[in-house]
């Protein structure tokens, strides 16, 4: 929670800005992630990119019967707690949407590729003997609870992209930096992403779905670089502007391969408190860097592969395979194998057909830990104004609707 302490601010984006200053003020900031470094002085915006944030504003007013505007109405930053929460994600893609269909593979992102294929080469050092403790699986199993759990599934997921409760600014800082040392993007790449999949979802312009191909779906929608410059720049200005609103978050999108940097730090931070630790208890020898060896490697290694795979499943098989409550306007499933894998995530149609809930349990038995997790952090002062899911809602405004009619009734009859 390095960042935790930062407090916040009014964003630069609100009620009484035009979209065309938000537009404008975006371009600034997202300057070095779209125009690059191509004999552009870092920080700088050139004249072409000003033109490329004209014609994304003429774009993004013009009205488009596939897509929905997520981030209507502006945003609504305080300094104290998390965004308003919104229920404009409720909306799926356009019935006369194109399919998904073959996307362009012919770019690698070499990156995400290496860095991939690396840690799953170091996974494979759980299996020798030398690296097994028990130490090292309950290093893993809070990794997973606190990473896999808290930061990715409730942090990225149900409070940053679909705003199902408010929280402390401090406290979604935290939790966000926690998702930071998972590798998976950042805050505003994460929720521009999932957003992007809600409003196309298993359609043309969604970013991962099956039925392009199930290992698509999973990883390989990651190492393909299949969006130009202008589709990013597009993408982050539509979907993610109330993310960028916040000082904290837009500092993280223009550091250097900031999911990188962060996973580095946090993986050096780890490795040495845990040796510290085991020099402490066993002293100068091959028994404590034994020990800390393991912690790491299950710890960091293997908790990161699992958390990835773990949150790619629920793109992929959560989209095959499964029983469906609602008929939403994509292939979404209920899958009971992911949902013991994330801690409720597999609800996944459930999820599809009522986004904006910080509940996914629609069933008596469709358990969803995350969300009494969410209840944990009411309880203790840490979670507000928790979105119920729809049947709640409608359910307690009948009741307060016929409380209502009750008191008018009495009221006319003592007249």
């Amino acid at each position: 929670m390095i960042f935790a302490c930062f407090q916040g601010r009014v964003g630069y984006f609100c009620e009484s800005h035009s979209r065309q200053t938000a537009t404008e003020q975006l371009s600034y900031e997202l300057a070095p992630l779209v125009v690059g470094n191509e004999g552009h002085p870092k920080g700088t915006l050139s004249r072409s990119f000003f033109s490329m944030a004209n014609d994304l504003q003429t774009v993004s007013d013009s009205p488009d019967a596939n897509s929905v505007d997520v981030l209507t109405p502006p945003i609504e930053q305080s300094t104290a707690t998390s965004s308003q929460p919104v229920e404009q994600f409720e909306d799926g893609p356009a019935l006369d949407e194109e399919p998904a269909g073959k996307p362009d593979t012919s770019r690698i992102r070499w990156d995400y590729t290496i860095f991939f294929a690396a840690l799953h080469v170091l996974a494979l050092l759980a299996l020798l003997p030398y690296f097994f403790s028990w130490p090292g699986v309950i290093a893993f199993v809070a990794g997973v609870v606190i990473f896999g759990q808290m930061a990715i599934p409730i942090g990225y997921h149900r409070l940053l992209t679909h705003r199902s409760f408010r929280c402390p600014k401090w406290f979604e800082r935290s939790l966000v930096t926690l998702a930071m040392c998972s590798a998976q993007e950042t805050p505003a790449h994460w929720v521009a992403w999932h957003r992007m999949h809600h409003s196309h979802s298993d359609h043309h312009k969604d970013p991962h779905s099956p039925r392009v191909s199930f290992l698509w779906a999973h990883v390989r929608w990651l190492v393909h670089e299949n969006r130009t410059r202008m589709a990013t720049f597009s993408m982050y200005e539509k979907y993610a502007r109330d993310i960028l609103g916040d000082p904290y978050y837009r500092w993280i999108e223009k550091l250097p391969s900031p999911a990188g940097i962060f996973y580095l730090v946090h993986a050096l931070v780890y490795g040495l408190i845990t040796t510290a630790v085991c020099v402490g208890m066993y002293g100068n020898t091959s028994q404590a860097y034994q020990l800390a060896a393991s912690v790491f490697v299950w710890g960091v290694v293997v908790r990161t592969v699992w958390v990835w795979h773990i949150t790619w499943a629920v793109n992929s098989l959560s989209h095959i395979f499964g029983y469906r409550n609602y008929e939403t306007n994509d292939d979404s499933r209920n899958n009971w194998f992911v949902t013991l894998l994330t801690a409720g995530e597999g609800w996944h149609n459930n999820h599809h057909a009522d986004p904006s809930s910080a509940s996914v349990q629609h069933r008596w038995w469709e358990i969803d830990l995350n969300y009494y997790a969410i209840r944990v952090f009411g309880m203790l002062g840490l979670a507000s104004h928790i979105i119920e899911p729809r049947f709640k809602r409608k359910r307690a405004e009948a009741a307060k609707a016929a409380k209502a009619k009750l008191a008018q009734q009495a009221s006319g009859q003592a007249d």
